[in-house]
C-alpha cells in the first residue's frame, strides 16, 4: 500500500509511513477518513497516530515529495529518460549515494550532469526501473547484488528508442545508511545518425573515408568471418546495423540471420533471433553456440552475431566462417590486427590448441576492423589554434583548451597546423558545449596471404608493415589526424578518446622505440612549428 491510494481529499493530511497511518489533528472523523481507515486496515495498516498539525506538516515535508508516490516515481523515471532522449544521449548513468543520488548523461561520448535527487527518491527511481518497468530475470532490485534488466514497454520509451538495457552494480559507500549504494548504467538502445540510403552513403554519413569505404563494400561480397572491434560506445553496433541492412536490401535472393542476446535494434529484412539466455555467464556461451547452431540449420547465405564475448561464441563463428558463410560480429580488442589475439585467446579458452591453425586462412579470416568516435566541433564557435598559441602559455584558456604536452605531440603528428581548429566556449547553436557530433576514426586490414602468413610466423610487425605500405593502410590515429588537419575536430579531445598519443602512428610505424621517441610520446618540449602554427 502507498500514499497514492490515499482518497484525494485527505492527501494533504493524511501520511503513511513505517507501517503507520499519521493523521493531522483537524481531520475530522468523517466517512471519507473511516472508510479510508476500514481499507487501510485490511492492507495490514492497523496502527494510527494523531499529530498536531504543525507537527505533521514537518514529518509529512521531511518524507514525502512531489514525487514520493509510486505512479510520480514512475513519472519521473520517464521524465528521465525521455529528456535523455530529447538531448541526444546515449547513456543514463544513476549513482545513489546514500543521502543524495546524482544523475549524468552520456552525450556525444562525454559524461553531463543532468541533475541530483534525494537519495530515498534515487533509490525509488533505480527501483522502479529495474523492477516495475523492465523485464529481468530477477523480480526484484537487491542493492548489493549485480543485476541486468531490459525495459521495452512502449509506454516507457521515447517513439525512436528500442529498448533500454540496464545494469546495476553495488557501491561500497560510506555515506549509505548500510555501507552500501547502487550504480545503475542504462544504454539506449537507438540509432543516433541520420545515415540513409545504400552502403556508400550511410557510410560516409558516419564519418568513413572513400577508402574505408572501398574495403567494407569488398568485405560484403566477401565470405568468410569479419570482425569489428572498438571500445563500449563507440558505434559497433550502429555499424554492423547498417552494414548488414545494406547487405540484405541489396541481396533480397539470400536469408540474413542475427543472433543477438538480446536485440539491440530492428533490422530491416534481417531475422533477428533471440538468444535464450539467464543471467549466468557460463550458461550464456553456451546458449550463444546453440542459436550459432541452430542457425546453421536454418539455410543461412549471411550471420550476423552480435558479440564475440564467450569462448562457445567464438569457436561457433569459426566454424560458420569454415562451411563458407559469410559472418559479421563486434569484438572488443584495441587495433584491426589486435583483434586476432583477441580471437587467439578466446579459442583457446574454447580448447583449440593451435588457433592461428584455423584463423590464418584468408578465406575464413576476411576482414579486421577498429573504430573510435570522436567529437565534431562546433563550426559556429570554433576557434583557430593559430588564436590559442598566440596567448601566454600561462593563459587560462590556453592551458584549458589544449595543454602544452599535447601541442608538442601535435606539432610531431600533423604536417600542416593551417586548418587546425580547437574546441570554442560554447554558443547557442552547440547548446553551449563547444561540439555538435561525433564522427569516426576507423582502420580496415582485409586479409590475404602475406598478413595470414607473417601472423601464422608471429611476426606481427611483418604483418602491419605489409598492411602500412602495401595495402596502403591507413591506422585510426592516422585517420583522426587528417581530421584534426581538415579542422573537424579537436586534438586534445581527440587524443583523449583515442587512447593514444597523437604521434603515437608515425612513433610505432618502425616498431622501434629510443629514448628520444618515448620523450616524443610523452609530449617534450623544444620541437619545431610546422608550417601554419604561428
Amino acid at each position: 500500500m502507498t500514499n497514492n491510494e490515499i482518497p484525494k481529499e485527505l492527501q494533504e493530511r493524511v501520511l503513511l509511513l513505517n507501517d503507520i497511518i499519521y493523521i493531522s489533528a483537524e481531520v475530522a472523523d468523517d466517512a471519507v477518513l473511516m472508510s479510508f481507515l476500514s481499507y487501510a486496515a485490511r492492507k495490514g495498516f492497523k496502527e494510527t497516530k494523531r499529530l498536531e498539525a504543525e507537527e505533521f506538516q514537518k514529518l509529512r515535508k521531511k518524507n514525502i515529495t512531489k514525487a514520493e508516490t509510486k505512479s510520480d516515481i514512475q513519472d519521473l523515471a520517464v521524465q528521465i529518460i525521455a529528456d535523455a532522449y530529447d538531448q541526444g544521449a546515449s547513456d543514463i548513468h544513476i549513482g545513489d549515494y546514500g543521502p543524495f543520488a546524482s544523475i549524468q548523461f552520456r552525450k556525444l561520448g562525454m559524461l553531463q550532469n543532468y541533475k541530483q535527487l534525494m537519495g530515498e527518491i534515487g533509490r525509488k527511481v533505480i527501483v522502479a526501473m529495474y523492477q516495475t518497468m523492465s523485464n529481468s530475470a530477477d523480480t526484484t532490485f537487491v542493492a548489493k547484488e549485480r543485476q541486468d534488466g531490459k525495459i521495452v514497454s512502449n509506454d516507457f520509451l521515447p517513439a525512436d528508442v528500442h529498448s533500454i538495457r540496464i545494469h546495476t552494480e553495488p557501491l561500497d559507500c560510506s555515506m549509505a545508511e548500510n555501507g552500501t549504494g547502487t550504480f545503475m548504467a542504462l544504454r539506449l538502445l537507438y540509432d543516433r545518425t541520420t545515415a540513409k540510403g545504400n552502403l556508400q552513403d550511410r557510410l560516409k554519413t558516419l564519418g568513413f573515408s572513400d577508402r574505408h569505404i572501398r574495403r567494407f563494400q569488398f568485405l560484403t561480397q566477401r565470405s568468410g568471418l569479419t570482425l569489428l572491434s572498438g571500445p563500449t560506445g563507440h558505434g559497433k553496433s550502429t555499424l554492423l546495423k547498417h552494414i548488414m541492412e545494406c547487405m540484405a536490401e541489396d541481396n533480397p535472393e539470400k536469408n540474413f540471420l542475427a543472433i543477438e542476446d538480446p536485440p539491440e535494434y530492428p533490422l530491416e529484412r534481417v531475422k533477428q533471433v533471440r538468444v535464450n539466455t539467464n543471467d549466468q555467464d557460463d550458461n550464456r556461451g553456451s546458449a550463444y553456440r546453440n542459436a550459432i547452431a541452430g542457425a546453421m540449420r536454418s539455410d543461412p547465405d549471411t550471420i550476423m552475431i552480435a558479440e564475440v564475448r564467450y569462448p562457445e561464441a567464438a569457436s561457433a563463428a569459426l566454424d560458420a566462417a569454415q562451411t563458407g558463410h559469410g559472418v559479421w560480429t563486434t569484438v572488443h580488442a584495441n587495433s584491426a590486427l589486435g583483434i586476432i589475439q583477441r580471437m587467439v585467446s578466446l579459442l583457446r579458452a574454447a580448447q583449440y590448441p593451435d588457433p592461428l591453425e584455423y584463423l590464418c586462412d584468408h578465406t575464413v579470416l576476411s576482414g579486421l576492423h577498429h573504430q573510435r568516435l570522436v567529437p565534431v566541433l562546433c563550426p559556429n564557435c570554433k576557434m583557430p589554434l593559430k588564436d590559442i598559441t598566440k596567448l601566454p602559455t600561462d593563459n587560462e584558456l590556453r592551458r584549458k583548451s589544449l595543454p602544452e604536452a599535447v601541442l608538442n605531440r601535435l606539432f610531431r603528428a600533423v604536417n600542416n597546423m593551417e586548418n587546425v581548429n580547437i574546441r570554442g566556449e560554447g554558443c547557442k547553436q552547440c547548446s553551449g558545449v563547444g561540439i555538435i557530433g561525433q564522427t569516426v576514426a576507423s582502420e580496415i586490414v582485409t586479409t590475404d596471404h602475406v598478413i595470414l602468413k607473417a601472423v601464422r610466423a608471429g611476426n606481427m610487425e611483418a604483418a602491419h608493415k605489409h598492411w602500412r605500405h602495401e595495402q596502403n593502410g591507413q591506422t585510426f590515429v592516422s585517420h583522426a589526424i587528417d581530421l584534426i588537419e581538415d579542422g573537424l575536430i579537436d586534438p586534445y579531445l581527440t587524443e583523449r578518446r583515442l587512447g593514444v598519443p597523437l604521434n603515437y602512428a608515425k612513433a610505432f610505424d618502425d616498431f622501434n622505440l629510443s629514448s628520444s621517441d618515448l620523450d616524443e610520446l610523452a609530449g617534450a618540449k623544444n620541437v619545431e612549428a610546422p608550417h601554419g602554427a604561428s
